[in-house]
């Protein structure tokens, strides 16, 4: 085969793949519109259904306004990108025996730390807009916080089991084996963006992408899902166990200045504090250390194309910058779903 047939073969390869790229770009646009638009509704199904739930047990008013989240925010949405990206032996593939698992493992602290030091800058950042109508968004209340035990126990399945299976498979599974011919660092840092974005929130939105993409990184390098799920549910227990020790009264008292510090609970409590502050610590130490080498964690380079225009050809896709739009407005100000809020309530009187 001649020097000029190769040259002619891999141009045109070339912009095959390029094709394929942009039309990946819109798949994903695509998916993230439907994502907004799920959350948009359950939004305003939530609220108009506010005053049925207050009629109700709390429990069963918890439960069913977290299957309504579950529907809206899990459901919809990946049945939406299985759909709109039709997969082929995605679970095979995602879900094989991790390679380098214990050493991946062994990076939860640093992950941790890191994602947490994000989460206190962007807290920093967010105390400059206490006085602004732009601090809701700085909010990492859960919409759905629970206010006793029961409660709290259903929110910490799904925060610990739920989320990491649901949200593993959506962006280290769907989005990141979509995009990973198209570069493994651009697949990484796409993906964390896009789950920093489902996350609705500025505060959220910063540690989640942080996560995200300490996340792919370990997706990428052990080849599967498995680790990462792991991890994910790791992260989420920490904080699913500090909502569980706050729906407790005794814990609740202490908080506010009337506890008794020899009530075993409040006890365990302080011991468990002082636990996450040492993994903290631990975490931001071993970051940084991490951080210092990170041009020996770089990942296998799969495509010529730059970065840079790479990213140029995905926030110029139509789709794309409808999702934007719908995510600067979800991450701030709300101005959609409460207006449409306020055209179906006028319409129902």
């Amino acid at each position: 085969m001649s020097e000029e047939l190769i040259m002619t073969e891999g141009i045109s390869d070339n912009k095959e793949k390029m094709q394929d790229f942009k039309h990946v770009c819109l798949c994903i646009g695509m998916m993230m519109i439907i994502v907004f638009v799920s959350r948009i509704a359950a939004s305003i199904i939530s609220t108009l259904l506010i005053p049925y739930f207050a009629e109700m047990e709390m429990l069963t008013a918890y439960i069913l306004e977290s299957v309504l989240s579950f529907v809206f925010l899990y459901v919809v949405p990946i049945a939406g990108a299985l759909i709109i990206f039709r997969p082929k032996g995605l679970c095979r593939d995602i879900y094989k025996k991790p390679v380098y698992a214990s050493a991946a493992m062994g990076m939860f602290p640093a992950f941790y730390g890191l994602a947490i030091f994000t989460n206190l800058i962007t807290i920093f950042i967010g105390s400059f807009f206490k006085e602004t109508d732009l601090n809701e968004s700085f909010n990492t209340v859960n919409e759905l916080q629970p206010e006793n035990l029961s409660c709290a126990l259903v929110l910490f399945v799904q925060l610990v089991v739920i989320a990491p299976l649901f949200e593993e498979f959506w962006y280290r599974g769907i989005v990141m084996k979509a995009l990973q011919p198209y570069g493994n660092g651009f697949a990484i840092f796409a993906s964390a963006l896009l789950f920093g974005l489902t996350h609705a929130n500025l505060q959220q939105f910063f540690y989640a992408t942080a996560l995200g993409i300490c996340l792919g990184y370990i997706a990428v390098t052990t080849k599967s899902i498995v680790v990462t799920t792991i991890m994910h549910a790791m992260f989420n227990s920490i904080s699913g166990i500090m909502l569980l020790f706050m729906s407790l009264t005794p814990v609740q008292d202490y908080m506010l200045g009337n506890g008794d510090t020899s009530d075993p609970l409040v006890g365990a409590f302080l011991v468990y504090m002082f636990i996450i502050i040492m993994l903290l610590i631990v975490g931001i130490l071993m970051a940084i250390w991490k951080l210092r080498k990170i041009r020996r964690y770089r990942v296998e380079k799969v495509w010529d194309v730059p970065a840079s225009r790479r990213w140029g050809i995905f926030f110029t896709r139509v789709t794309v910058i409808i999702m934007l739009v719908l995510a600067a407005d979800t991450l701030t100000f709300r101005l959609i779903p409460t207006g449409i809020y306020k055209l179906i309530a006028g319409v129902l009187g």
